[in-house]
């Protein structure tokens, strides 16, 4: 389930349905303020999908693997996505700032 927020957002940063759910799978989660999560592709998370899917994979979608999204606690909603800046990294007080 997204919000409407998540959808608009989603179309215009080109985030579709197949990143989310890999993200949602496979994406590393971290707390986030007002009851969400973040969940994101760390290190870890691509090398569980290179070892899925391969070498390629990863290679033809290294832009998505940028994706981030914020979701609701209580019923998993999709409440924004978005893609990080090249050489970024999620710390605890960037999480927080994602969602101020």
């Amino acid at each position: 389930m997204k919000t409407k927020h998540a959808e608009v957002r989603a179309q215009q940063r080109g985030i579709n349905d197949g990143v989310e759910h890999l993200l949602q799978v496979y994406g590393e989660v971290r707390p986030a303020t007002h009851g969400c999560v973040v969940r994101f592709f760390s290190k870890k998370s691509i090398k569980e999908m290179e070892a899925d899917f391969g070498h390629v994979f990863i290679a033809k979608n290294h832009e998505n693997l940028r994706s981030y999204l914020i979701e609701s606690r209580a019923d998993r909603a999709i409440v924004t996505v978005g893609k990080l800046y090249q050489n970024q990294r999620l710390t605890k007080s960037k999480v927080n700032r994602l969602y101020h």
